[in-house]
């Protein structure tokens, strides 16, 4: 195997013969084979299980499978990555990052925006004093399509990697399927079974009127819920069921970047030597992501969920099932983005590398205040 290059990842990129790059790895609890592993939980909606548990065939078998992490998790671990990085100076990359000062301090980045490019909060935001919609950026980016994603590329290039759709504004509004896709999946689960309960250090009984921390207490016990102190973090509570976790054999992550679909995505009138450097950056952007956020030995997805690596491949996937291998460190992924992007501003590609600095809406703002502090700012 071999390190991956930027001239090897342009004549991939460049042969149609050659459609995605894969990469397989297996993990073990870090507690070892057998240990219990906490998938995460969703409204069960009259379900037994609150996890996502489901048969899939895996080679010539068809197994009892858990989903431990889904595609739009997994993608915002990779974007939690690079944010990581950015702040760090460890990369450059085009941003849009809203700062608010009041009752609360907030900073939100494109990497941590739920709807990326299209979000919310870019358009409940104002950029030198004007809605930020209305600004030659703001404009542009909602003009962009799959025909012409120049404006995205140019301020937020992880929006054409991981997927975006603007959901929050009237009118038909284009779609941008991600180029990158990532799941684990659990195999071979059997369920487990535990009680939880809290025991309070002074055994505190009695009941209370008044929620929070207004309330007042009386000994005498009542029984409706809203004057048990329990409702409010105190007193005992009996051990009852809780969902107990997993065990599985093992768990597998498998992730996908298409060449295919980087090949679909257009940018209007630039020359094709920029072109294919575009698509080249937004490759070295999904495989940065990737192996920052997936690259080390161990990977942990939440409490009672932490794995170890096993196996790893890389591989570029051609016509007929063709597999050829590759190898890339986290910081070799970090390097191989740092040459894509040079190599795109050398052939002419915009990059707006400034970061665009926005501030909320007296409404947001309020909203914002209130939100982290749980009083409403009055402006005063």
């Amino acid at each position: 195997m071999t390190e991956l290059t930027l001239d090897a990842l342009r004549d991939k990129l460049a042969d149609p013969e050659w459609a995605a790059i894969r990469v397989e790895a297996t993990y073990q609890p870090s507690g070892g084979p057998g240990a219990r592993v906490y998938p995460p939980t969703f409204p069960t909606n009259g379900e037994k299980s609150p996890y996502l548990l489901e048969e899939r065939r895996r080679g010539e078998e068809v197994r009892k499978a858990v989903l431990l992490d889904q595609v739009p998790s997994q993608a915002n671990r990779c974007e939690e990555a690079e944010a990581r990085a950015w702040r760090q100076g460890a990369v450059r990359m085009p941003m849009l990052r809203m700062r608010y000062e009041g009752a609360a301090s907030f900073e939100l980045i494109g990497l941590e925006a739920p709807h990326r490019a299209f979000d919310a909060y870019w358009r409940d935001c104002e950029l030198d004093g004007v809605k930020f919609d209305r600004t030659e950026i703001g404009k542009a980016i909602l003009a962009a399509s799959l025909a012409d994603a120049t404006a995205l590329l140019e301020y937020d290039p992880a929006t054409l990697v991981y997927g975006g759709w603007n959901s929050h504004r009237k009118g038909r509004q284009a779609k941008f399927p991600r180029l990158y896709s990532s799941e684990m999946i659990g195999w071979d689960r059997v369920g487990g079974v535990r009680k939880a309960g809290r025991m309070d250090p002074a055994n505190l009984s009695g009941s209370r009127s008044g929620d929070g921390d207004d309330w007042t207490y009386s000994p005498v016990s009542e029984k409706k819920k809203d004057a048990k102190l329990s409702e409010i973090g105190h007193g005992n509570i009996a051990p009852g069921d809780a969902h107990g976790g997993v065990t599985i054999s093992e768990a597998t992550r498998t992730a996908v970047l298409s060449l295919t679909a980087t090949r679909r995505v257009g940018f209007g009138s630039l020359d094709p030597e920029a072109a294919a450097a575009a698509r080249v950056l937004l490759v070295a952007l999904g495989l940065l992501g990737d192996r920052l956020a997936f690259g080390d030995a161990g990977l942990w997805l939440r409490s009672g969920c932490d794995l170890v690596m096993q196996t790893e491949q890389l591989e570029w996937i051609g016509r007929g099932g063709v597999a050829e291998s590759f190898t890339l460190s986290p910081s070799e992924a970090v390097q191989l983005y740092e040459d894509a992007l040079q190599a795109a501003l050398d052939a002419g590609v915009p990059l707006h590398l400034e970061t665009v600095e926005l501030k909320p809406n007296t409404a947001l703002g309020k909203a914002i205040d209130f939100s982290l502090t749980k009083a409403e700012s009055t402006g005063e």
